[in-house]
């Protein structure tokens, strides 16, 4: 039998972690239990299945393994958990009383007043250090942060975007103080490592978030890896980045991995608007405990320049995902007379009621499965058996009596709200960007997408839906797309007019030659040859409030390259523009997941149909339903709305005047 080469690419969600393997010639998924207390077992766990569904033992299917990418919440989980350490904050002298505030108090559970000390030390705006830190008064900070609790250090000085002389000189002089037993492992960390863009406040908030996140992401993701090699696989575990791309786990910065895993979701849709040759496509991943909409339009991803994290603004550009509390764990409940369903949710445990593992509380799901919608012996291909009593018991406890109305009414009133919400969303994400529903396709996944998008897209005006055959896994499908990816970015300062765009062209120059230098170095460090390395230039470039990035050439040869600076602004003779910081990204070819035409059959799906059962559609009431099983349906083959068509990952709700059509591709196209 021929090696095998296997690309994996799992992807740790709210309620499941879901993994997807390509190979030559096929691919395959799996679907484990989130384990929240340790995302490092629910990551190991889908690598043993998917080695398992392909018989094979994990040691030899790790050996024969390329690639492993690994989207990970355990960042995101810190923070909303507010599970990190307590962080001591070393801050340029006379700013120990303002520099950190936290407007609602949410911000303080990083870093309180008592934690934060001044040193005093200068550098200038241009750069120049003008006081070195003095080591005593550095090693009285540390040791006062310390004795008030602090697990981990954090030196954030005035101006150190320019120059970090003066933050590393303290970072050493603790170093050298303290022996390691004491501090222990990455206790201390700089401001440099994580942000090169002006603003001292938010630079700090910057490295304030990414330090709180630092330890349990390292501890995690180091012991991911050795868990891996340990076991054969011999290359770096690569994990995604919500900037786009995926990075070795020596390379990844923390806060970089926040939201990653929806990201991977957006930047998977992008590679089916690339493979449909779309202008604008909405992504929306309907999960257990929300749904997460990404938005691409005319082609261009929505990034966020400055999000915000915890509540605070960050210095590390994002793929925007806007997050609502509409998934298959939403909680419906009536409060004086009125229905609403979120953004509570009964998450994975005790999860449902219909899960009968002691929750009680009727949700989205629970509606699904009190219309018929979804079959009880075959929520996930039969792995997990649902008790649909349960379902309807809670949904009339709670929901049905409280309206008067009957159990498959109240289950359809909470599919109809939920639904709503998400068209809300969809419409002004929408409106946002300044597009018509009527030009944008939906990409829909996640384990509860497929069964909700019809009448959530139709609701927001959208007539075309795309899903792929591994729908609850297309986060991980995602996940797989990408290529190894580096940002690196340093301070410029410089600024022009509408008029008069003239730099220095030569700092330029030497600015984007030491990035490149350091950027071929690390790709070099992860096995890519200089030639093999894909190079971009941009600046980040600030007029008042307003940041945008944009791409020039990597030399500058005259006024007119920065052309696309004034035109990105669309800026007056006189209006000034900033260009704070020039930034290099580097991208490192990956394997990635292509998808492969095949001849399209008939029109028939009769093959597939797998029997029928009785569901509660609008306005008819209970209906006759045809059942059809997601695999058996082939390239060419249309089923005709009303349907359910069952996957072994999910279920496709297919109404009157909708069709559903495998494509070349083997996708599902839903159209109206």
């Amino acid at each position: 039998m021929a090696e095998e080469n296997y690309y994996v690419s799992v992807d740790t969600g709210g309620t499941f972690t879901d993994g997807y393997v390509s190979y030559p010639g096929g691919s395959t998924t799996v679907k484990v239990p989130t384990t929240d207390h340790d995302l490092t077992v629910c990551f190991r766990n889908c690598i043993d299945k998917a080695a398992d569904k392909l018989e094979k033992p994990t040691e030899e299917f790790l050996v024969d393994t390329d690639v492993i990418r690994f989207s990970t919440t355990i960042g995101t989980n810190t923070i909303i958990e507010r599970s990190g350490p307590k962080i001591g904050l070393i801050v340029t002298g006379g700013n120990e009383d303002d520099l950190f505030r936290a407007e609602d108090g949410d911000g303080e559970l990083i870093a309180s007043d008592d934690l934060v000390v001044g040193v005093e030390e200068r550098t200038s705006a241009n750069g120049e250090v003008i006081e070195p830190v003095n080591a005593d008064e550095v090693q009285s900070a540390a040791k006062t942060l310390m004795n008030r609790g602090a697990k981990l250090l954090l030196i954030s000085f005035a101006n150190s975007y320019h120059d970090e002389t003066n933050e590393e000189r303290a970072r050493t002089v603790i170093e050298t103080e303290y022996p390691p037993h004491y501090l222990g492992p990455n206790q201390v960390l700089t401001a440099n490592e994580v942000s090169s863009r002006p603003g001292y406040r938010t630079r700090t908030y910057t490295a304030l978030v990414n330090a709180y996140v630092h330890r349990p992401m390292a501890r995690s993701l180091y012991k991911a890896e050795d868990d891996a090699r340990n076991s054969g696989y011999s290359n770096p575990l690569l994990i995604g980045q919500s900037t786009g791309g995926v990075a070795g786990v020596s390379k990844t910065v923390a806060l970089h991995t926040y939201n990653s895993g929806p990201v991977a979701g957006v930047l998977g849709a992008d590679a089916f608007r690339k493979l449909y040759d779309l202008d604008s496509v909405m992504s929306a991943d309907m999960g257990g405990t929300s749904i997460d909409l990404g938005t691409i339009v005319d082609g261009e991803l929505d990034r966020n320049l400055l999000p915000e994290v915890a509540g605070l603004p960050v210095h590390v550009p994002m793929i925007d995902v806007h997050t609502a509390g509409a998934g298959g764990g939403s909680i419906a409940s009536v409060r004086d007379g009125e229905l609403s369903v979120g953004p509570e949710s009964a998450g994975a445990e005790p999860g449902p009621a219909c899960y009968d593992l002691g929750g009680f509380d009727p949700t989205t799901t629970d509606a699904d499965v009190a219309l018929g919608y979804i079959d009880p012996d075959y929520f996930l291909g039969g792995d997990q058996q649902l008790n649909a009593e349960r379902a309807e018991e809670a949904i009339e406890r709670q929901v049905a009596d409280a309206l008067d109305v009957s159990v498959a009414e109240a289950a359809l009133q909470i599919r109809e709200r939920v639904d709503q919400n998400i068209a809300d969303s969809i419409e002004s994400q929408l409106a946002e960007r300044g597009e018509d529903p009527e030009d944008v396709t939906l990409i829909a996944y996640g384990g509860a997408g497929p069964t909700h998008c019809c009448t959530f897209a139709e609701k927001a005006g959208l007539s075309r839906v795309i899903t792929a055959p591994a729908a609850a896994e297309f986060s991980a499908f995602g996940g797989a797309t990408l290529d190894v990816e580096h940002r690196y970015s340093e301070a410029f300062g410089e600024t022009i007019t509408g008029d008069a765009p003239s730099i220095d062209t030569r700092a330029f120059d030497r600015t984007v030659e030491q990035l490149e230098a350091e950027a071929i170095q690390d790709m070099a460090g992860e096995g890519f040859d200089e030639e093999d390395v894909q190079l971009q230039t941009s600046i980040l470039a600030r007029r008042g409030s307003e940041v945008r990035e944009v791409t020039l050439p990597s030399r500058l040869r005259g006024t007119d390259d920065l052309d696309p600076v004034i035109e990105a602004f669309d800026a007056d003779a006189e209006e000034e523009i900033d260009l704070d910081t020039v930034v290099l990204t580097a991208v490192g070819p990956v394997a990635t997941e292509t998808l492969e035409p095949q001849a399209l059959e008939g029109e028939d799906p009769s093959d597939a149909r797998k029997g029928s059962r009785e569901a509660y559609w609008p306005v008819d009431g209970w209906e006759e339903t045809g059942v059809y099983q997601r695999e058996d349906l082939r390239p060419g083959n249309v089923v005709e709305g009303r349907a359910l068509i069952e996957a072994t990952d999910t279920t496709y709700v297919v109404p009157s005047a909708w069709t559903y059509r495998i494509d070349e591709y083997g996708n599902g196209i839903i159209e109206r």
